[in-house]
């Protein structure tokens, strides 16, 4: 991640925050591997907090975003580990700014994940300068997935859409996004 404004223009200068990477294509694949590494940097590399096997990134907030304390209790009913139920949108939660004093609050059924066995969706927190912590996280844990392959040349592996960085409006002045990147996947994969 670098200084760069990702609204392009305006009178408020807003960083792109990546919450959760999804890598698509593993329905073929049968168990995958996943796993993730964090090389030592000078500090500023983003935590993973949770893998799972689901196409849908699901919002996580705070109580409140004023305090210390406040910033390390869930808001209400945001849960640290997801439901199943019937979601199968690309990114649950409430798509509107939340100002650092008033209580994070959202529905039970806004933190649904339901298990798609084409998708594994990393949570993170990578950006240039966070707007609840002040911190830079400008680099992103180094995640992988290991899946069958067979001979035929990898060039031939790379699949548009099969990478999601999503951004779930954790904190004040962002909002939901979804940027779209091709990526490898394994050679029978099939994505939307």
């Amino acid at each position: 991640m670098n200084n760069a404004d990702h609204t392009n223009g305006g009178s408020i200068y807003k960083y792109f925050e990546v919450n959760d990477i999804a890598r698509g294509g593993f329905s073929n694949s049968g168990t995958v591997n996943v796993g993730y590494t964090i090389f030592r940097t000078t500090g500023n590399t983003s935590p993973l907090y949770r893998i799972g096997r689901t196409f849908t990134s699901v919002q996580h907030r705070a109580y409140k975003y004023d305090t210390l304390l406040n910033k390390q209790v869930n808001g209400l009913n945001y849960l640290d580990l997801p439901t199943k139920n019937n979601v199968s949108s690309a990114i649950t939660g409430e798509n509107l700014p939340l100002a650092d004093h008033t209580v994070a609050s959202t529905t039970l059924a806004s933190q649904d994940a339901v298990a798609n066995s084409n998708w594994v969706n990393f949570t993170t927190k990578v950006t240039f300068a966070d707007s609840d912590t002040g911190s830079t996280f400008a680099i992103s844990p180094f995640t992988y997935i290991q899946a069958p392959c067979d001979s035929s040349s990898p060039n031939t592996w790379i699949k548009t859409g099969a990478i999601r960085l999503r951004q779930t409006i954790q904190e004040v002045g962002s909002s939901l996004k979804e940027i779209t990147v091709d990526g490898y996947a394994p050679p029978d994969a099939t994505l939307p």
